[in-house]
C-alpha cells in the first residue's frame, strides 16, 4: 500500500509541479484551440538511432473543454490515444492537461508504453504573444518510472533543463494544407545527456508538427493530419424522442 502511495505522489510531482508559469487570462476576441470534443489526430514515425526508415503508428489527441483536476486552475484536461484506428471512441487513452491562455500554449506530450521516452524532450510550448528571438526557460522533474533500459535508466528524480527559442515564421506544407506556423526550437539537458524539439505552432490548430531528437539519438516525428470535432451527447437530446 505504501508503494503504491509513493508512486501516485512521484506521477502527480511529474505532472504537477512541474507545469511552466502561466498567468494569462482569457480575453475578448481569444479563440481556444482544445475545445470540448475536438479530437487531433497524428501521424508519428520513429526512427531508429541512424536509421532512415519510419515506424508508423498513430497518436490521438482529445480535448475535453474542462479543467484538469490536478491543476484545475491553471490547466485543460486533454487525453491522449494510443491506437492504429482513431476511429474507436473506447480505445486505451492516458489523461493529463494543457494550458491555453493568452500568454502560453502548452502540453504534457503523449508519455504512455514507447512515448514515456518524451518524459525527457521539451514539452510541446510557445509564449504568446509571438515575438521573433524570444527565448524562456523551466525544468522539469521525471522520477524514475519513466527510465526504461531500452533508452536510458536512473534511479530517483532527474532534473531535465528546458531552452526554448522562437525563431521564425513560415508558410508550412501540412496535410491541412499551407498552414502560417511559429517555429520553436528547444533542448532538454540532464546528467545523461540532451534531447531536442523543434515543433511548429498554428492559432487554429495547434501544434501541427513535433520533430523530436530522443535521449537515445532516436527520433519522433508527429505531424497533424485531421482535426474533428464530435458532438456533445446529452439526456437532453434523447429526451425529445421518448
Amino acid at each position: 500500500m505504501r508503494i503504491a502511495l509513493i508512486i501516485c505522489l512521484l506521477l502527480l510531482a511529474a505532472c504537477h509541479t512541474t507545469d511552466p508559469p502561466a498567468t494569462g487570462t482569457q480575453k475578448t476576441g481569444w479563440h481556444p484551440i482544445l475545445t470540448e470534443n475536438r479530437r487531433f489526430v497524428y501521424a508519428a514515425r520513429w526512427y531508429a538511432p541512424g536509421a532512415t526508415m519510419a515506424t508508423l503508428d498513430t497518436v490521438v489527441l482529445v480535448a475535453s473543454g474542462k479543467a484538469w483536476p490536478p491543476d484545475s486552475l491553471l490547466q485543460t484536461q486533454i487525453a491522449w490515444q494510443y491506437q492504429s484506428d482513431s476511429t474507436l471512441t473506447s480505445a486505451p487513452q492516458a489523461q493529463t492537461g494543457a494550458i491555453e491562455n493568452t500568454d502560453k500554449f502548452w502540453l504534457h506530450p503523449p508519455r504512455s508504453g514507447q512515448y514515456r521516452i518524451l518524459e525527457l524532450n521539451p514539452f510541446p510550448d510557445i509564449e504568446l504573444p509571438v515575438k521573433s528571438g524570444k527565448t524562456w526557460t523551466w525544468a522539469v522533474y521525471p522520477p524514475d518510472i519513466y527510465a526504461d533500459s531500452a533508452w536510458v535508466t536512473w534511479k530517483g528524480v532527474l532534473t531535465v533543463n528546458h531552452h526554448y527559442q522562437l525563431t521564425d515564421s513560415t508558410l508550412l506544407p501540412t496535410p491541412l494544407g499551407r498552414l502560417p506556423c511559429h517555429r520553436v526550437l528547444a533542448t532538454g539537458t540532464c546528467k545523461l545527456g540532451t534531447t531536442a524539439l523543434e515543433s511548429y505552432f498554428n492559432p487554429t490548430y495547434g501544434f501541427v508538427r513535433l520533430h523530436y531528437r530522443n535521449i537515445d539519438r532516436s527520433r519522433l516525428e508527429l505531424e497533424l493530419v485531421s482535426v474533428t470535432s464530435r458532438p456533445t451527447l446529452d439526456k437532453a437530446i434523447f429526451s425529445k424522442h421518448l
